[in-house]
């Protein structure tokens, strides 16, 4: 007995699809988690980068019991940057967006260099300016 090629097309793709559908649940959509955050940060800028959903909720506190936490991005991106903070230690937790639970968190110490350090460089560089610009004029004088 022959079965027709539309019947076997059509029990094909359903059984493809079962397939699917029972691999995909039975491997489930991972946690979002952080992707080797940074401990401390005295550039003024660092980024975070996560993955595990599709989309997600990013907070940031700056206590251990997350009492100021506010949430800072909801997406579907996977890295942000983070960048104007003052010295200190913040806090940063992911979920899944709409999920009851965090699913990982990443602690930073910010620590900026020390004004004197920048003011050293400043100092640096403008006395590298000024003999920049004697060296210019010298030369004109001399041509």
């Amino acid at each position: 007995m022959m079965i027709p090629v539309r019947l076997r097309c059509r029990s094909l793709l359903w059984s493809l699809l079962v397939l699917v559908g029972l691999t995909l649940s039975a491997q489930g959509i991972a946690d979002p988690a952080f992707d080797s955050p940074p401990e401390t940060d005295s550039a003024g800028f660092f980024k975070l980068n996560w993955d595990g959903a599709e989309r997600f909720e990013l907070e940031q506190a700056s206590g251990p019991e997350y009492e100021d936490a506010r949430i800072i991005y909801r997406g579907s991106d996977t890295r942000t940057t983070i960048s104007g903070l003052p010295n200190g230690e913040y806090r940063f937790r992911i979920r899944e967006e709409g999920a009851e639970e965090w699913a990982d968190q990443a602690v930073v110490v910010v620590e900026h260099h020390p004004l004197g350090r920048a003011f050293l460089f400043f100092a640096l560089g403008a006395a590298l300016f000024v003999v920049l610009i004697l060296a210019i004029a010298r030369g004109r004088r001399l041509a």
